[in-house]
């Protein structure tokens, strides 16, 4: 019953936020897009209340989330009528087609398993179990989130410092009475996977749109990332969802896609702050869209400011406000960045590195299966036969382009990044952004056209009935 509770809390405060960002798509879309946005909501209740100073009793933090809900819905109550009336409208009836079922087996299995662990199994991951599930579950006794777990020996890591979103949805969901806490996780990957393939159906046919779901569904690192909680299953889904948004303006034009999508990369940002240089990385794509609109300088700053704007706040409030004024060791990220900056031999060293370990290599197939090389093949495909990309395309290759680059160029300016943790861990982003490229490549377009017209075709016997027909238009009977 508790489960139930919060996943309407989440839908509905979700549903408030998009209502308040004014964005509209089908509700296939909207249903996993307003859950994954009321788990974002719901991750900054804790520490909000924590830099209020407020106890984290079970009735202030599910009183608040409680609140914001109600408070978020204030203009869906007074639709609630006209909604009610037009019910038919916003639930459309699912249509599943047969050769939509292979694919649902198995990622409906993939989902069974991954959701069973999270419920049955405990945290493992040393970098949890050193940092937000100790915090968590300490919190819940002592309620708050700064608590007797700092009074031990932390010399060793700094994951206490790391971001509060897995630690505040752990507490939630330890006071709803799920002691692992990680249900959570679950809910983002089932929104995330039935969202991700409404998004791919828009440019391909289903049966296009399932398989490039299943080859990311099953890349073994993503995979094993839906039930291990660490930030960056969580991270990569934000961040893409940034990017869509981002991308869809790009299209549209809509003001209301823009602030959202600034709105989702500050969530990101929240998750794992290094997502601040990321972002930082599209405003020259920004820039450039409004300077072939012919914006004025005044209004080009104005957006690049309010699209970094939620980034930079969430980093502040979480890296400079909250790890150096309220926890009782503080964390200087200063005297981590590399003195040796003028010399660049180790970030293209780096850059080497990524791709030949951790993409073109063995070790690189295990982590992602074959991914990377489907997509490589199609894209060297599209550039070698067509010479030219649909504007989605540029724009997606964009951001594959800058996940790239920003992780390398990290990894040289804080060598506290590893190769193969954080920046391997990192590379998780790219393969969305990837998938959504593939949506967008000319060739499997075409594919797709192919195969819908070989399925709206009569069969054979079917059309030689409609072409039996006399001048005069009157049928012949044999």
């Amino acid at each position: 019953m508790t489960l139930i509770l919060l996943i309407c809390c989440h839908f509905f405060s979700g549903y408030g936020l998009l209502s308040l960002f004014n964005i509209r798509h089908k509700p296939l879309v909207i249903l996993p897009l307003a859950l994954l946005s009321g788990v974002a909501m719901a991750s900054f209740l804790p520490f909000v209340l924590q830099l209020l100073h407020c106890p984290l009793y079970p009735v202030t933090v599910f009183g608040t989330l409680g609140l914001i809900c109600i408070l978020l819905n204030v203009p869906l109550l007074v639709r609630l009528p006209h909604m009610l009336r037009n019910r038919r409208r916003i639930f459309p009836a699912v249509q599943i087609r047969i050769y939509e079922i292979p694919y649902i087996l198995i990622i409906s299995f993939l989902i069974l398993v991954s959701a069973w662990r999270c419920y049955y199994l405990p945290p493992t991951s040393r970098d949890a179990l050193s940092g937000p599930e100790a915090i968590a579950e300490y919190a819940v006794r002592e309620h708050t989130l700064i608590n007797s777990f700092f009074s031990v020996e932390l010399s060793t890591t700094n994951n206490q410092f790391k971001s509060p979103f897995l630690t505040d949805l752990q507490v939630i969901y330890k006071m709803a009475g799920y002691p692992f806490g990680q249900i959570w996780l679950s809910i983002v990957f089932i929104s995330f996977t039935l969202l991700f393939y409404q998004l791919l159906r828009n440019t391909l046919h289903p049966l296009l749109a399932g398989l490039l779901l299943l080859l990311q569904t099953i890349a073994p690192e993503i995979y094993a990332y839906t039930f291990m909680i660490l930030y960056d299953y969580s991270n990569m889904v934000f961040f893409f969802l940034s990017l869509y948004f981002f991308i869809a303006y790009f299209e549209d034009k809509r003001s209301s896609e823009f602030y959202f999508a600034a709105f989702l990369m500050g969530v990101a940002t929240y998750v794992r702050s290094e997502t601040l240089v990321l972002a930082a990385m599209f405003i020259p794509a920004l820039w450039l869209m409004q300077w072939r609109e012919r914006i004025s300088f005044r209004t080009m700053i104005r957006y690049a400011v309010l699209f970094i704007l939620p980034s930079l706040l969430t980093y502040y409030l979480t890296v400079q406000l909250y790890n150096n004024h309220y926890l009782p060791a503080h964390y200087d990220v200063s005297t981590l960045v590399n003195p040796h900056l003028s010399d660049l031999r180790p970030l293209f060293s780096r850059y080497r590195d990524m791709v030949t370990e951790l993409i073109v290599s063995e070790y690189g197939i295990r982590l992602w299966g074959y991914c990377m090389f489907v997509w490589a093949a199609l894209f060297l495909a599209e550039l070698v036969v067509l010479r030219s990309f649909t504007r989605a395309g540029r724009n997606w290759l964009y951001a594959i382009a800058v996940v790239f680059l920003g992780l390398g160029f990290l990894g040289f300016l804080l060598p506290l990044i590893s190769l193969f943790d954080t920046t391997k861990r990192g590379l998780m982003k790219i393969v969305p952004l990837m998938i959504c490229y593939l949506a967008n490549n000319q060739l499997l377009i075409r594919l797709s056209g192919w195969i819908s017209r070989w399925e709206d075709r009569p069969p054979a016997r079917v059309a030689a009935l409609h072409d039996d027909t006399d001048p005069t238009g009157s049928e012949n009977y044999h």
